[in-house]
């Protein structure tokens, strides 16, 4: 094999002669490059995933949990067989991910390769995998690129992301604002810079493949040509997925208009084959990125670190197959007809997706702590700017103070809101209730007494779904203090209740069976938790079909927090959640209007394409 080493040329420059030739190899890779793509999708979705999914499921048992449920572990007898479980979880997945990208790396590099030598290459990279050296690799692809998305993407790692309710809590204050926004810069440089770590570990015979990366990408001429030309790979790929969308919904669009009774079948095999092509934008657009990658890596050969060399292959001989005059047809009809009939069984089971994701949603709105476009988190301005806004029900905080009174807090320190470090269970209801609390928005407002929000929320004739909240000054008998006091403003039984606290819904329902209570849970996989609560309230992150349907099976509502992206709030309408609880109810009350006001089968389509079909 031949290594390029150019003189310096301009950035620019540089960028378009890494897109050219990455595109180079993408189109050598021709119909072998289509059929990899489609069969790992199809082996990771059919076999991979369901087979990761049973040991989990085996892991939890372990410990007597049917569902993850972080609140219910506890050291047990099976704790050690669960954590061995899940590390072979872990390895399973990391092995599957490497090879996935070891296929595609090596098709791109050597795109005439026999079965054989292709074989060897995934025997030879495996090999290297079972090394201490490759540990790396595994905080590299499952930490470092899924949160940046720079580099090579995979079904295994697309969930993997700074949850929403704690991106969007830093964001309610400047100073975390700013932390955050220095975290997510520091891991986009150290991305860009390790994005050379898969070829570079796939094409070497040596280790020390971040380290080589590291040295590929030193100075602004070596990395932002990487940068331009994956960026202008990702402005293809989300041009081609708006063009998909497009195609996909005009023909519902039409039966929509001239035959209403076709729409559910002609939605749904055209959502089935909206997820095959975007199998293969997806796989495309992640095979010209890691031919960017080969070529930057090829193009600077001479500077890996010592002993670290590229591995020779080579080249296969002419064959007839290789004048397109003569080339068999047969590889491109065998993908064309898996990618059909993969298209028509996908198709088959939309049928009854689209025909319930076509019915109109109740799901309720709930004001998070109020609405912030209004007023401070958790006071009378932020309660009646949600009741202005039309909010079904406010969700709010409720945590005990110094002297064992109530009041409506979420944080259990004062510095966010009030710029004072005092902690809410170092100071007295007075105190508390003399202080004024301000948020990003110029809002400002005294902290209310949990009996002051109480009694305003029955003015304004609003329910509430009361959080309990424990700040460290919380008494033994803190729920009973609180149902009395409750009682004594005639609105226990008006209101409902959720807590992340299990001993506390617990209790709340052996005192009172009666109340509507929720279970809330920052994680949450794979079925609902055995709880005696009436709903739970999984975190945004958590909160899949799945667990929707484990929770109905359960005789458990669902509800879930914090919903703040028009992509989730879209979803959870259409799944008929039986509450979003967001910091924005004036948008999901618009769209819950819109979506009750529809008439055809389009609009459901378009989100159901946003919701299966990803690209980029």
């Amino acid at each position: 094999m031949q290594i390029e080493t150019p003189s310096k040329p301009g950035i620019w420059r540089e960028s378009a002669t890494l897109f050219v030739l990455g595109w180079g190899l993408v189109r050598s890779g021709g119909t072998r490059l289509l059929g990899l793509i489609l069969v790992s999708q199809l082996v990771i979705l059919g076999i991979a995933l369901p087979v990761i999914g049973w040991l989990f499921r085996e892991a939890l048992r372990a410990s007597g949990m049917t569902g993850l449920d972080l609140g219910a572990l506890a050291p047990g007898q099976g704790l050690p067989l669960t954590i061995g479980l899940i590390v072979v979880i872990i390895a399973l997945a990391f092995w599957l991910v490497s090879l996935q990208f070891t296929a595609l790396v090596v098709l791109l590099q050597w795109p005439g390769i026999g079965w054989r030598g292709f074989a060897a290459e995934l025997g030879r990279v495996a090999r290297k995998l079972l090394r201490p050296s490759s540990l790396p690799l595994l905080c590299y692809l499952f930490l470092l690129l899924p949160l940046t998305g720079f580099g090579f993407t995979s079904t295994f790692t697309r969930g993997i992301a700074i949850p929403s309710f704690v991106s969007g809590e830093l964001l309610k204050s400047a100073s975390s604002t700013v932390a955050l926004g220095a975290f997510l810069l520091v891991l986009a440089v150290l991305n860009v810079r390790l994005a050379l770590t898969v070829p570079v570990f796939v094409l070497t015979d040596g280790g020390r493949a971040s380290r080589c990366s590291w040295r590929l990408t030193r100075g602004v001429r070596s990395w932002l040509p990487l940068v331009l030309a994956v960026a202008a790979v990702t402005l293809l790929a989300g041009l081609a997925a708006l063009a998909l969308t497009v195609a996909a919904v005009v023909p519902t669009a039409l039966t929509d208009e001239l035959a209403p009774g076709a729409s559910p079948f002609v939605a749904a095999y055209s959502l089935g084959a909206a997820q095959v092509v975007g199998f293969l934008l997806s796989g495309l657009a992640t095979a010209f990125v890691a031919s960017i990658l080969i070529m930057s890596v090829r193009r600077r050969a001479d500077r890996l670190a010592p002993g670290v060399t590229l591995v020779e292959r080579a080249r296969p001989a002419p064959s007839p197959e290789g004048d397109p005059a003569r080339r068999s047809r047969r590889p491109a009809l065998l993908v064309g007809a898996l990618a059909l009939v993969t298209a028509l069984g996908l198709g088959t089971v939309a049928v009854d997706t689209m025909q319930r994701l076509s019915d109109a949603p109740e799901t309720l709105v709930l004001a998070h702590r109020g609405f912030s476009d209004g007023g401070v988190e958790n006071t009378l301005g932020g309660l009646d700017a949600a009741h202005a806004a039309g909010a079904d029900l406010v969700e709010m905080d409720v945590m005990q103070t110094a002297d064992g009174e109530f009041v409506a807090m979420h944080d259990a320190t004062l510095g966010r809101l009030a710029g004072r470090p005092d902690a809410v269970k170092d100071l007295t209801l007075a105190e508390l209730t003399a202080i004024t609390v301000h948020d990003q928005h110029g809002h400002e407002d005294l902290i209310p007494s949990f009996a002051d929000y109480v009694t305003r929320a029955q003015q304004l004739g609003m329910p509430l779904l009361i959080e309990i909240k424990l700040g460290g000054a919380d008494t033994p008998d803190h729920v009973e203090r609180l149902v009395a006091e409750l009682e004594a403003l005639d609105a226990l039984e008006s209101n409902i209740y959720h807590s992340l606290d299990a001993p506390s819904v617990a209790r709340l329902k052996q005192l009172r069976p009666d109340l509507t209570v929720g279970y809330t849970m920052a994680f949450a996989a794979v079925a609902a938790p055995d709880t005696p609560a009436d709903f739970i309230v999984p975190e945004e992150w958590s909160a899949t079909e799945q667990l929707q349907r484990s929770a109905a099976e359960s005789g458990l509502g669902f509800m879930v927090w914090t919903l703040n992206d028009e992509a989730g709030m879209r979803e959870q309408l259409r799944r008929s959640a039986d509450g979003i609880i967001t910091d924005h109810p004036d948008r999901v009350l618009a769209l819950r209007a819109e979506m009750q006001q529809e008439t055809g089968l389009a609009d459901v389509l378009v989100d159901a394409v946003t919701r299966f079909v990803k690209v980029v």
